[in-house]
């Protein structure tokens, strides 16, 4: 039988190379595209960067008691030019929509070190650990194993299927197909 860890951590990776790929295979002006000129919709870029910088925080800074984040060390904020903290919860559509990954390859490098960080956590940590109350703002406390599923997979998971939708407006192929 599958343990939840288990569960987590495979889709995980399934969300990971999906979101690879789209990184790999869009243009700059793709990735920063408006879906369909909507004054609320997300970029991909902004999509991206939101997950990558929630997964970061999550996984490093709440479960590892507030290690540092990727985003942190590798002082990704001052070298994109982007918010030192903010990861994207509650930002302004019009700030999100201005958001711009004005390095895709250096923004790359960065989700492989996060991805990277999530799997060596996930396959190290014993189960038990992940049965510990953290708290999560906004959501405040729950158990380990709950902020990653709900956060940073099923939040995740309900955001790669906005970049499909936003694939699709822009006459791509979703990223698995259907």
């Amino acid at each position: 039988m599958t343990t939840a860890v288990e569960f987590i951590h495979r889709g995980m990776k399934q969300l990971h190379e999906a979101l690879d790929k789209t990184l790999a295979e869009l243009t700059p002006e793709q990735l920063h595209t408006v879906p369909a000129g909507h004054a609320k919709a997300n970029t991909i870029a902004w999509i991206v960067w939101h997950l990558a910088r929630t997964e970061d925080n999550v996984v490093r800074f709440v479960l590892q008691n507030r290690r540092p984040t990727v985003w942190q060390e590798g002082g990704y904020a001052e070298k994109l030019g982007l918010p030192p903290v903010a990861q994207g919860t509650g930002m302004p559509t019009a700030e999100a929509q201005a958001l711009r990954l004005t390095d895709v390859a250096l923004f790359c490098g960065y989700t492989q070190k996060v991805w990277a960080s999530t799997d060596e956590f996930l396959a190290n940590t014993p189960a038990e650990q992940l049965e510990a109350t953290v708290t999560v703002k906004p959501f405040g406390a729950l158990p380990a194993v709950q902020a990653l599923g709900q956060i940073c997979l099923t939040h995740a998971m309900a955001h790669a299927g906005e970049i499909d939708l936003s694939r699709t407006l822009l006459g791509l192929a979703t990223v698995r197909g259907v």
